[in-house]
């Protein structure tokens, strides 16, 4: 994972995407807090609001992978950006359900449309020998700024009133605009989607089934990561460490720091490794790493508070050590799985099972943790991850038998 060159495009449209990112990192951690303190709103409003932007993400990628909606990949992405912005300008005046309705409605459809379009812009700015390097980079930039986000305001909030949290969505909103802009620079350097020289111009696009049928293992192992890794990481893991495992809350931010560390170190060796493996390997390698995470977790749950406390932070250390090897390989075997022409709408439908995954993942591990067992809940997200896996790999192997590769973009696994 080289250092980025701005100069070239796709390192331009990960600079600015990166910069979106870091000022999503200022609004991320007080959305729900702001929403629930405005009158008219409440608690309730929040559920409202995620809802609202969860269901319109996902009705965004069901649209663009029936062909509903036709928009070319440039137009897609600026679209998106711009309902982005609206979305987060409106957030600071919500003072009712409608707008709350309204603003998380436009910050869904708007994330819905920019991230389907960003993967087949990066695919058509780069060589396929690089794809695994240029995912991971994109990874890495996106987890550090996000991160780098949420720790300055945290710290703007210490020594200011809260009177500072609506500029932070503003900002946010404000700093789509690079990704905006940088999407509609890099047209003239994209590849369309036309069909290789491998590939027959006549043939007729993909029919929605059919579509579905080929990205069914792709779109099953991106719900397996959303339901049993991400939103465990983000909603159960701090849950579980101070409630269960009677943490004291700083371990939440010192979490959130060392996966961060480890993403940005262990990218570029990881990549290193995989690089002459499938990329079905690297994602079976994140799975096992991540299972370990739950694994070693759940075993030191209740040791005393020194190991207790070890065994979350080498936990931290396996699962961003398998988001390396995810990053490196997801999206890659993604993109080998169908002809170019049909990379928008396939990556449509696998987001939306990342947006399902992550709707539908902190009830799984608040489920578990009704038990009051921390050993319970560790134990059974590593089963859970385990099965659902093993089942994408089923599917995988069977697809693998039957269909007919896609050539010149097909990476046998």
């Amino acid at each position: 994972m080289r250092w980025p060159d701005f100069r070239r495009p796709v390192d331009t449209l990960i600079g600015a995407h990166g910069l979106s990112s870091f000022c999503l990192g200022l609004a991320m951690p007080y959305t729900a807090i702001y929403l629930a303190g405005r009158p008219g709103v409440g608690t309730a409003g929040v559920a409202v609001f995620f809802a609202c932007s969860g269901g319109a993400n996902l009705a965004v990628a069901l649209l663009l992978s029936t062909g509903a909606l036709r928009l070319g990949r440039i137009p897609l992405g600026i679209l998106g950006t711009l309902l982005w912005l609206t979305g987060y300008l409106t957030v600071p005046a919500v003072g009712a359900m409608p707008t709350a309705i309204a603003a998380g409605m436009a910050v869904g459809a708007g994330q819905g449309g920019f991230m389907a379009a960003i993967i087949p812009l990066i695919n058509g700015l780069i060589t396929p020998e690089e794809r695994r390097q240029v995912f991971a980079r994109r990874y890495a930039v996106l987890n550090a700024t996000l991160a780098a986000g949420s720790l300055l305001s945290g710290l703007l909030t210490l020594v200011l009133p809260r009177t500072i949290i609506p500029y932070f969505f503003l900002t946010n909103a404000v700093g789509i605009l690079p990704l905006t802009v940088a999407i509609w620079l890099v047209r003239r350097h994209v590849a369309g989607p036309e069909a290789s020289e491998d590939e027959d111009p006549a043939e007729p696009p993909l029919p929605l089934l059919g579509l579905w049928k080929v990205m069914l293992p792709v779109a099953l192992f991106q719900l397996t990561a959303a339901l049993f890794a991400f939103s465990q990481f983000d909603a159960t893991a701090p849950l579980v460490s101070t409630r269960l495992m009677h943490m004291p809350l700083f371990m939440v931010s010192l979490m959130l720091f060392v996966d961060v560390i480890v993403v940005v170190i262990g990218q570029r060796p990881m990549t290193r490794r995989l690089e002459n493996l499938p990329e079905t390997a690297g994602l079976r390698i994140a799975v096992t790493l991540w299972v370990a995470g739950y694994v070693v977790a759940g075993l030191l749950a209740f040791a005393p508070t020194g190991a207790r406390m070890a065994g979350l932070v080498l936990y931290v250390v396996l699962f961003g050590l398998g988001e390396c090897a995810y990053s490196c390989s997801f999206h890659p075997w993604l993109i080998s799985m169908v002809p170019d022409r049909e990379l928008t709408k396939a990556n449509a439908t696998v987001n939306s099972m990342m947006g399902a995954g992550k709707f539908a993942g902190p009830s799984i591990g608040v489920g578990f943790a009704a038990t009051g067992n921390a050993t319970v809940v560790w134990l059974g997200l590593a089963a859970s991850c385990t099965a659902l896996t093993a089942l994408t790999g089923l599917l995988t192997s069977r697809r693998q038998r039957r269909a007919i590769p896609v050539p010149a973009q097909h990476t046998n696994a």
